[in-house]
């Protein structure tokens, strides 16, 4: 029999997933200086939420959710969007699909087609039949790119131009969302608008999320009506269509409440601003999401895959009595969960949801070569990359969430994740204080593996 002396690895890489359902639950390490908080391994970069809303104290308290504010002066957007990267967007690489654009005249939305080009039209190829105009229809909203050519004709005849979710595609945006989002615990995407002079694009309309609105080139005139709070605390006028007037220059930043009512035309220059929408993360979504999906793990299966009683749908004394059963443990299950858990999971949950955002992702492949991480390797955190610990304490290890990837590590690994956490880079040769070289090796590649740290050349 052949024997190994390999010792089987101390540090893991696993899905996030895999860590719900378990039946020892996970307990936030909290930072020694903020109780109640989960140790963050990257300090939250809170200069773009600054730059939307001021005094952060404030506007949490007395505006979030409550009021219309405009944040005035600040930086202009111009380094989030400009004129020439909307040509570079549009006209020099004329690859927005069919999803990522929309013109919008007076409150019309223009009929796709009117602007887009199939892919059968720009690169011909044979068919086995003819197609149908339906079909062609369907190709061009499906698999259509945008025409510069028509795109241009109807900004210039008065239309506004959106670039749907520039995160995707347009990097500066890319990194402020990510900020905002790791900021505000809350999913962000980007909308750029471009409006030719004296023009309007939507008419009063509310949207079902909170919307920053930053000013980048021109001004807008914005007629904005009461919020849903304002109504509902009785500060606003019952007429849903009385508004008031704020002009927005570079600079300025316009916060709306979900719900509130909204539009917007250009004076005597074009304007162009960016729209960061901004996702409701509401004990709804925690009631449907990770309430439901702790007293399901805390059910016997038993239980949850008993069938319904044959003959409840005549007799509803039949359902009565297997539903009283039901309730009686769900109640019970519901009673056990503690706040923290509840936070642990949510937690959880919502880094698992954002997307991977790994920039030099295969720059840190080439720098470290065949060799991987050695002692002298410098790395750097990625901010882009969330992290949070929990430890598991039955099973003395200690997790480092990611989003979708975790690193699992004995509880012993604590001290040093806490120094990497006060690092922006460092060798791994750093952490001999606590680890031997082989040890700190297997971390560290471990934490580029999953793309919390990257090499330099």
């Amino acid at each position: 029999m052949i024997t190994s002396d390999r010792k089987p690895p101390r540090v893991r890489i696993i899905n996030t997933a895999a860590l719900s359902g378990r039946q020892e639950p996970l307990v936030p390490i909290h930072d020694d200086e903020k109780a109640g908080q989960a140790a963050r391994m990257l300090p939250v970069d809170s200069a773009a939420l600054r730059r939307c809303i001021g005094d952060e104290k404030e506007f949490t308290a007395d505006i979030w959710g409550k009021r219309v504010h405009v944040t005035r002066g600040g930086v202009p957007a111009s380094d989030l969007i400009s004129v020439q990267d909307i040509d570079r967007l549009l006209t020099d690489q004329p690859l927005l699909r069919s999803d990522m654009i929309r013109l919008v005249r007076h409150g019309e939305i223009l009929p796709r087609q009117a602007y887009l080009r199939s892919m059968r039209e720009i690169y011909p190829r044979p068919v086995d039949h003819e197609m149908t105009e339906n079909e062609l229809l369907l190709e061009m909203l499906t698999r259509g790119v945008a025409s510069a050519a028509e795109v241009t004709a109807a900004v210039r005849g008065g239309a506004t131009l959106i670039l749907q979710s520039a995160h995707w595609y347009h990097p500066p945006l890319t990194e402020f969302c990510r900020s905002l989002e790791l900021a505000l615990g809350r999913r962000c995407r980007a909308n750029i608008y471009l409006t030719p002079v004296s023009s309007q694009g939507f008419g009063l309309h509310t949207d079902p999320h909170d919307v920053f609105v930053l000013q980048a080139f021109g001004e807008k005139q914005w007629h904005v009506g009461a919020t849903p709070w304002e109504r509902h605390n009785g500060h606003a006028s019952d007429d849903p269509d009385e508004t008031r007037e704020l002009l927005l220059r570079p600079g300025d930043v316009l916060y709306l409440p979900k719900g509130t009512p909204h539009r917007a035309n250009t004076l005597s220059a074009r304007s162009g601003h960016v729209t960061i929408s901004i996702e409701s993360n509401s004990w709804r979504e925690v009631l449907r999401t990770t309430l439901s999906r702790l007293v399901e793990d805390s059910l016997p299966a038993e239980l949850l895959d008993a069938e319904l009683p044959v003959g409840w749908l005549h007799d509803g004394s039949v359902l009565h009595e297997a539903a009283e059963r039901f309730l009686t443990e769900a109640r019970a299950a519901f009673a056990r969960q503690e706040p923290e858990q509840v936070r642990s999971a949510h937690l959880q949950t919502f880094l698992t949801q954002l997307t991977d955002r790994i920039p030099g992702a295969f720059e840190t492949d080439s720098a470290l070569g065949v060799l991987g991480v050695l002692d002298t390797t410098r790395l750097r955190r990625r901010k882009t990359v969330p992290c949070a610990l929990f430890a598991q304490p039955a099973t003395r290890r200690i997790y480092a969430v990611l989003g979708r990837r975790s690193v699992s590590m004995p509880d012993s690994y604590e001290k040093v994740m806490r120094f990497v956490a006060g690092r922006s880079e460092f060798t791994p040769e750093e952490l001999s204080f606590a680890l031997d070289e082989p040890e700190r090796l297997e971390l560290c590649q471990a934490l580029v593996d999953a793309h919390l740290l990257h090499a330099l050349e």
